[in-house]
């Protein structure tokens, strides 16, 4: 833990400048740092990035307006006050847009390009076939969610557009309940497993409409069908973290039979899998090689089964807590031959952080990134291989879109002079994707063809040190 000269009485690093903060994150120091040019020492996660759906954050929240986010109320912006997902103020007024109104067809067109893409990748056309009804109707509701997310989290629409690819899976949470979370660094490890939990349900469950299913390694405590942060959270409150950490036993007979291949065999699974683990450690009290055996026996299976393939469940890891051998342990997972495609190992914020900002190109990771890449790396591999050791095949993304260097002198990133008065250029918020733009069909060095990279200073891209860019010198 980064110690600091300023502590609160919980060991918690403190910003004198503001007394009112006490309980500050390295994400918080990201973005103080962008914005005031601080350079306090911060080490924990908390709300300050994540707001929750109601909207409401801690004091010294982030606020609308500050440099690198457009105007509340603007034109382009979700206004502000009323529905959940926004702060108190003027939404409902006369000429404002309300919340949830139905997507242009541009908007249309952009996110079913985005779903498309994905179930392209992931090979699950069998489970939604051109001119699926399934599709039409994540459609209908799609770009009200979006909006949600987006003014709940403050994030931009872009990042907003590449989480709704969540609405063609149901999620599963897999949560290591074991001791070593409560008793390693003074509990914590459980209260960054209960945020990341609270927030990552928060989004899970706007895009996938029968609520997401919740399951422990150790208990036999269920979470079925949950729908908000609340219900998760009253979840959390009753669990006693105890025993060794069962990894790949527990997944194989408490997620993937019950949850994937029993309906896989019988043909009523409906939608893909998506199994979001959250753990502090490598496995413990279980054969070696457990989670690798688990993970590989049931993408074989599925494999075998032509309605469904492989692409029929995914794997996200996301590890809290600092452990060195945990860290080995899913770095090892994520790139092991024949089933890393389908894994995606997330480190917590600082590592991750690290290791992005030393890999090629590098990347200026944000906390709205990172939480993204832990819900997306499992499904959108150019999530999954920005950290990874091994370099992409040919016909990955192009340069200027995530896991590529951006081009230089271009619009819309963090940190950044907000846009003019009147909200982003095409193809920002509520805003036609512009020709080539994000969501639209790829264009010359698009996904699967040949990069020749884009323009210099067009539209869609950020620019030099903003959204995925290198960090500039002297930050931290």
């Amino acid at each position: 833990m980064v110690s600091s000269p300023h502590m609160d009485s919980n060991n918690h690093p403190m910003d004198n400048n503001n007394p009112m903060d006490s309980h500050i994150s390295p994400m918080e120091h990201h973005r103080s740092n962008q914005l005031t040019g601080s350079n306090i020492p911060l080490t924990r996660l908390n709300t300050f990035v994540f707001f929750s759906s109601s909207g409401q954050g801690p004091p010294g929240q982030f606020r609308a307006g500050q440099p690198g986010y457009p105007p509340q109320g603007g034109p382009g912006y979700p206004p502000q006050g009323g529905a959940p997902g926004y702060p108190p103020g003027q939404q409902g007024q006369q000429g404002q847009q309300q919340f949830g109104g139905p997507p242009n067809p541009q908007q249309q067109a952009a996110y079913r390009q985005v779903l498309q893409s994905c179930i392209n990748e992931k090979q699950l056309q069998g489970m939604y076939p051109p001119n699926s009804p399934a599709l039409d109707q994540i459609l209908s509701r799609i770009s009200s969610q979006v909006d949600q997310l987006c003014a709940a989290w403050r994030v931009p629409r872009e990042v907003g557009q590449d989480i709704v690819k969540l609405a063609l899976f149901d999620v599963v949470l897999y949560i290591d309940d074991s001791g070593s979370m409560q008793f390693e660094e003074n509990g914590e490890r459980i209260k960054d497993l209960k945020l990341i939990i609270s927030r990552v349900t928060f989004a899970t469950s706007l895009f996938d409409d029968d609520g997401i299913q919740v399951r422990f390694m150790n208990s036999n405590e269920q979470g079925n069908n949950i729908r908000n942060e609340g219900q998760v959270e009253a979840l959390m409150q009753r669990m006693q973290f105890k025993g060794l950490t069962p990894m790949g036993t527990s997944l194989k007979n408490k997620v993937l039979e019950p949850l994937v291949l029993s309906p896989a065999r019988a043909g009523q699974l409906r939608k893909p899998v998506l199994v979001i683990t959250v753990t502090d450690g490598q496995p413990a009290g279980e054969a070696q090689g457990a989670v690798f055996d688990a993970i590989r026996s049931a993408t074989q299976e599925l494999q075998s089964n032509p309605r469904y393939g492989r692409g029929a469940v995914s794997f996200q890891f996301a590890q809290v807590g600092n452990d060195l051998k945990a860290r080995e342990f899913l770095s090892k997972l994520d790139e092991e031959p024949g089933i890393g495609e389908l894994v995606d190992c997330t480190s917590n914020f600082e590592v991750e952080q690290d290791e992005m900002s030393r890999a090629n190109p590098p990347v200026d990771l944000t906390p709205e990134l990172w939480l993204a890449k832990m819900m997306l790396g499992a499904i959108d591999s150019s999530y999954d291989t920005k950290d990874e050791k091994t370099q992409r095949a040919p016909g990955g993304p192009p340069p200027g879109q995530y896991n590529a260097p951006p081009p230089q002198g271009q619009y819309g990133g963090y940190g950044q002079q907000p846009p003019p008065q009147g909200g982003y250029p095409g193809g920002g918020y509520n805003q036609p994707p512009p020709q080539g733009g994000y969501g639209q069909p790829p264009q010359q060095g698009g996904y699967g063809r040949p990069p020749s990279g884009p323009p210099q200073g067009g539209p869609g891209y950020p620019p030099q040190g903003g959204y995925g860019a290198p960090p500039p010198g002297g930050r931290y």
